[in-house]
């Protein structure tokens, strides 16, 4: 999984290697409960956050589709293929995925195209395509306020998998969001002040972790020339 991205995805035995299951676990007992067969390799899972809401999303690198884990009345879980995400003829290659914290609204990113798909998931077993916008050559990592009002993008996969600096782009591109489009804030090219390559991004407030609240946040952007 070391070379190329396009030399992988032409290669019939290196893209075999991606997996294709989930497993979900009882982090209390450490232990794994189910394991889901989800073909085309799911990527990032986002577990729903609001009280009664038992279910989470991934997308699949290769198939380019939505799928949901449910949970079932006996306790179980089931996961459900729900959408397509752009072409999945062209291979948009969709990776990180973001769920808002009111479970409204899904943002799903894909690399290849450079898009974001904004999914209306208020229905989580009927997702509707709300909205698109493209953010890049390439796109890859995507997070969001606590408040929804913002959203953040990174463009880096792994070194060896994104265009070269004179055919790419490094940036971290922020959003605001009104629930209908996202408009530009801002743009850091991290390849121009020689940064590096911008990836993941972590958001956190000392006083969200103390006492419980979610007002507020200070966003983190990691770069990573190695990777």
């Amino acid at each position: 999984m070391r070379g190329p991205l396009g030399d992988i995805l032409t290669d019939p035995v290196a893209s075999k290697q991606f997996g294709n299951t989930m497993v979900l676990w009882d982090y209390h007992a450490r232990k794994p409960l189910q394991t889901f067969e989800v073909p085309g390799a799911p990527l990032e899972i986002r577990w729903a956050l609001q009280p009664r809401h038992y279910y989470a999303f991934t997308s699949t690198l290769l198939t380019a589709k939505l799928w949901g884990v449910f949970r079932k009345q006996d306790g179980s879980f089931e996961a459900v293929e729900l959408a397509d995400i752009g072409d999945p003829a062209k291979l948009p290659l969709p990776v990180d995925i973001s769920l808002s914290a009111d479970d409204r609204f899904l943002f799903v990113d894909s690399f290849a195209d450079g898009m974001v798909r904004v999914f209306d998931v208020s229905n989580p077993r009927a997702p509707k395509l709300h909205y698109q916008r493209k953010i890049g050559k390439h796109v890859n990592m995507v997070s969001q306020s606590w408040d929804g009002k913002r959203v953040y993008f990174t463009s880096s996969v792994i070194a060896k998998w994104d265009p070269p600096p004179e055919a790419g782009e490094g940036y971290l591109r922020a959003f605001a969001w009104d629930e209908k489009e996202l408009s530009p804030i801002f743009d850091v090219d991290f390849f121009a002040q020689e940064l590096g390559r911008p990836h993941i991004m972590r958001f956190g407030q000392d006083a969200f972790y103390a006492k419980g609240l979610a007002g507020g946040s200070l966003l983190s952007s990691h770069s990573e020339v190695s990777r």
